[in-house]
């Protein structure tokens, strides 16, 4: 018997896409280079453009070309579907990071072109539309080759480009149908295992592929699902704010993806959208409002979902408490003023890590919901649980959800579809799962074929129930229906670019002093009472967090966003600085008299310089006092004899090569350093990553490593007797490190101060101090609180945290004794066994080729103590060396002073003072940062009627009764309160 060929479907569906478009007409092309910045449509509309033709090359790297479209449909297409069809140079590159451009039409926003959305639907006869086309340049993030850099592919006259395809062409609509109806079937067969349900696909495929009737298909597609899962599906397109390319072309990707999302809205009334990061929206209402305008509509027509509640998709690992606070409150306000939308969920599909504090952040902003899907990457441990709850330090629990596809950018593949289901880990305690889709980064969201895969996976048997849906309405839904879910308790540590806590360290120190700068400036404005200037802080404050973005502030970006990050961040320091200087003379006024300013929230004696030289100062909370000088202050003075250098409560001796060989401490009368070993040592890694240059740190990077042990100069630098420090010089390779190790009268805290002219390509730079400390744990500070890992390598979870971050310090103790390790603005650290090491510098070449070369300032600080960290003041000492006393010129009279707020338990730490959002009330943030329980008095100099607890968006809660300018309030252990004192 003569056997029959099995059908060919993989030549049959190409066969069917290929027959969806038919004809051919010709369009007319012409363009007008457009080199540096891009320009408005009106500048566009006004150029002189040439003629252009199909083949010839466009785009010299980051510039824009504007084509001018026209055409005629020919007379015979008449009421057909046709479409202008356009390839600006695509072919061979990934999705999102090539060319890409916006239609205009009518002088507006039309649609986005690119890779995934190639064609754009004519309905009149005459044509005639503009495309904005970027030249978006191929960034490299791996590679034996150092990336290009995009600062000088700015200056490249050799067009990028060529344009391969602008035709129209008509759509049969029928031939989609059958089209898309066998790509359904033949990808779910495809998915499912040998069985009955894909025997029946096949044989349908196949008696389609030999009989050519779609009934055969339309049959397949009937059979309901028996699968009691349900996936809400929800658009989305992942719009990094910068990566690859710099902020001002995200400008432009919005616009084209937005543009496009709300096309598609109208040709599919079922389809919903889910789009985060407010100063995207922001953008779009200044430079776009008919986008913006557009979206308003779908928002109140329930098609276009607000969603995620900070102003970007911030880093969580590396902004300050309060800076992550202002991402809530400038981005839900934003989505409530302009849509009357307010957030419930926390939205972060792609950032590198989540600390132990975000769950109350959430809660207390008004949250409920917690998405990621990020830590699906993690190279050690995956993530055990999909649904969860996730409990912070404080004891907040958020309803969490990891998107079973691991992926935000989903195609909508019956496969992916099927196996996201299959894959759900937590089937046996819920049934309902979260699927993103649509392409992200300028890919321009969901295509149409997309929305079409859904409505034929609604209900198919073989498949689980599928429904277009919006996130706001899956989140109750889900945990409504959950039942013994499991808690995760703590961090949700990123097992994967622990490099993001080092590299970049100009924008990350950047960073750190803008947070500070801006901290005291509301301060001091609130001090003096009048003419508080809240729209410079706002704008000064949205510019901060934009570069906190999660592709910007961790260090993985191209140099042009560093170029960016680093001129802005430093603007933001300089516009706040200046800010607090203004207050600060207003409040000390005009005269010859020293005024100390302090804006911590424990009072603080130190050492200050003036003119050159020491002065012993006092400064009370938050206020500022006229400094009286001692003839002889009480402290024991500073001495240096040979290699030795001490105060009333440390020794500190050094060797010849400028290595520590003994820290005394006089108090405790013991060691602080391991026998036979050396302190502040320098240790220089190679530092070659297998995948991610920028992101990752591996494992094996202390497999190799080199004690720069070689000094090329010493000097000792008496300042008098309340300051001594000794100088060290250390070549190496093609850099050079110099450092100032200070010692000042009555303190524990030994700084260095440190200056490094950095020329190293893939080396890894760390200080390590081997202390006389045994624990299995040690704590680290994160915003508003603190967490405790281990010190040893007992489990694969403690192995993959062989890198971490931290904030201003780190605390190694055991009972009795403790030794913390303080920072300026560093933020990685590695403790393993009993020695304590910082992260200082790193030198990858992708994206950036340059990352990190030339010159940096830091300080990082010992602080050895007895007793636990709590009690020995390392938070504030972390917090004094962040924020140095202020000493200006003024009237005070000696001894004066005053104090905004005061409170009487140490560990209950102010974070902010401000004035309210919406009236001249003032705003004080405060935590309890030791981890237990505590009443507090807090006590303010400001005239104060009334006071309320409110939430982060400074609604109120409960008012508290306040007398003679005094309040009392108890904490919880890392509880943050914010207060509301009306004048």
């Amino acid at each position: 018997m003569e056997t029959v060929a099995a059908p060919d479907l993989d030549g049959k569906m190409e066969e069917l896409l290929a027959a969806v478009e038919r004809q051919h007409a010709p369009l007319e092309l012409t363009s007008y280079l457009v080199r540096g910045e891009p320009i408005t449509f009106a500048q566009a509309a006004r150029g002189d453009y040439r003629p252009f033709h199909v083949g010839d090359a466009w785009g010299p790297p980051w510039s824009t070309t504007w084509f001018r479209v026209r055409g005629r449909v020919p007379s015979g297409w008449a009421g057909q579907t046709v479409v202008a069809v356009i390839d600006i140079g695509f072919e061979g590159r990934h999705t999102g990071f090539t060319c890409e451009a916006l239609a205009w039409q009518d002088g507006k926003p039309w649609r986005g072109v690119d890779p995934n959305h190639r064609w754009l639907p004519i309905t009149s006869t005459e044509v005639d539309f503009y495309l904005e086309a970027a030249a978006n340049a191929a960034a490299v993030v791996s590679g034996p080759e150092n990336a290009p850099s995009m600062i000088a592919l700015r200056g490249s006259p050799d067009p990028a480009f060529v344009l391969r395809q602008a035709e129209l062409r008509i759509q049969d609509q029928a031939a989609r149908k059958t089209a898309l109806d066998f790509k359904v079937l033949y990808e779910l067969a495809s998915i499912l295992p040998e069985g009955k349900r894909r025997s029946q696909i096949l044989e349908a495929l196949g008696r389609f592929v030999m009989s050519g009737d779609p009934g055969e298909l339309d049959k397949a597609l009937s059979r309901a699902t028996e699968s009691d899962h349900l996936i809400t599906a929800v658009g989305h397109a992942h719009i990094d704010t910068a990566w690859l390319w710099p902020l001002r072309e995200t400008r432009r990707k919005c616009a084209r993806t937005f543009s496009t999302t709300l096309a598609l809205m109208d040709e599919y009334p079922d389809y919903r959208f889910a789009c985060s990061q407010p100063a995207q929206y922001a953008w779009m209402k200044e430079s776009h409002p008919s986008i913006f305008e557009g979206i308003r509509r779908k928002v109140t027509a329930g098609q276009w979902e607000p969603v995620g509640s900070m102003w970007v998709e911030a880093d969580c690992n590396l902004p300050s408490g309060e800076a992550l606070v202002r991402q809530f409150l400038y981005g839900k306000r934003f989505f409530m003023k302009e849509f009357g939308v307010d957030t419930r969920e926390l939205w972060l599909p792609d950032v590198f890590g989540y600390p132990a504090s975000l769950p109350q952040l959430i809660a207390e902003s008004g949250g409920e919901y917690f998405l990621t899907q990020k830590l699906s990457w993690n190279d050690t441990n995956k993530p055990v649980h999909q649904t969860f709850m996730w409990e912070g330090i404080d004891g907040t629990s958020i309803f969490t959800h990891f998107p079973p596809a691991d992926t935000y950018n989903g195609d909508f593949s019956a496969g992916q579809i099927v196996q996201s289901a299959a894959d759900f880990k937590d089937r046996d305690h819920s049934s309902h799962s979260l699927y993103l889709y649509g392409w992200g980064d300028g890919g321009g969201g969901p295509e149409p074929d997309m929305i079409e895969s859904a409505h034929r996976l609604r209900s198919v048997d073989g498949a689980p129930r599928v429904e277009l849906g919006r996130a706001g309405d899956f989140f109750p839904r889900a945990k409504k229906e959950a039942h013994g879910i499991t808690t995760w308790v703590g961090e949700l540590y990123f097992e994967l670019h622990r490099g993001t806590y080092t590299s970049q360290a100009r924008t990350k120190l950047l960073n750190r002093r803008a947070e500070q700068a801006l901290r005291e400036a509301e301060m001091w404005s609130v001090a003096v009472g009048n003419r508080y200037p809240a729209d410079i802080l706002d704008s000064s404050w949205k510019r901060l967090l934009i570069n906190q973005f999660h592709d910007i502030l961790p260090g993985s970006s191209i140099d042009w966003v560093y170029e960016d990050a680093e001129r802005e961040l430093a603007e933001v320091v300089e516009v706040a600085s200046q800010l607090s200087t203004s207050a600060q003379s207003a409040l000390a006024g005009a005269g010859s008299n020293l005024i100390v300013f302090n804006s911590n929230s424990h009072t603080r004696r130190e050492v200050v310089d003036v003119d050159g030289r020491q002065v012993m100062v006092e400064a009370p909370s938050c206020g500022w006092r006229s400094v009286t000088e001692s003839a002889a202050p009480r402290e024991q003075p500073v001495s240096v004899a040979g290699r030795v250098m001490e105060n009333g409560l440390l020794r500190v001796a050094w060797d010849e090569r400028g290595r520590l060989t003994s820290i005394w401490d006089k108090e405790a009368d013991r060691e602080v350093l391991i026998a036979g070993s050396s302190g502040n040592l320098l240790q220089l890694h190679d530092d070659n990553p297998r995948n991610w240059d920028a992101w990752d740190v591996d494992a094996d990077y202390r497999r190799s490593s080199i004690d720069l042990n070689s000094l090329a100069t010493s000097k000792v630098e008496i300042d008098g007797p309340l300051r001594a420090g000794v100088r060290f010089t250390r070549e190496f390779n093609s850099s050079r490190l110099e450092q100032r190790m200070v010692l000042d009268a009555g303190s524990r805290v030994l700084r260095f101060e440190t200056e490094v002219d950095w020329q190293e390509e893939h080396k890894f730079l760390k200080v390590a101090f081997p202390v006389a400390v045994h624990s299995p744990r040690a704590t680290y500070e994160i915003q508003f609180g603190h967490v405790e890992r281990s010190t040893h390598m007992n489990t694969s979870w403690d192995q993959a945290r062989f890198e971490v971050c931290a904030h201003r310090w780190a605390d190694l103790g055991e009972p009795g004794y403790g030794v913390a390790l303080l920072n300026d603005s560093k933020y990685g650290y590695d403790i393993l066994g009993s020695v304590m090491r910082l992260s200082l510098l790193r030198a990858p070449t992708h994206p950036d080729p340059a990352a990190d070369r030339g010159r940096h300032r830091f300080t990082y600080a010992l602080m050895p103590h007895p007793g636990d960290f709590r009690g020995a003041g390392v938070v504030a000492a972390a917090e004094d060396l962040n924020h140095p006393l202020r000493v200006v010129s003024g009237t005070l009279g000696a001894g004066e002073e005053r104090a905004l707020i005061e409170v009487d338990a140490p560990q209950v730490v102010v974070e902010a003072i401000k004035r309210a959002e919406d009236s001249d009330a003032v705003i004080v943030r405060l935590y309890e940062a030791w981890g237990g329980r505590c009443r507090t008095r807090v006590r303010t100099s400001l005239p104060v009627s009334r006071a309320f607890l409110c939430d982060l968006l400074e609604r109120n809660r409960t008012e508290i009764e306040v007398r003679d300018g005094e309040l009392e309030l108890e904490l919880t252990p890392f509880k943050i309160l914010t207060l509301k004192l009306d004048r």
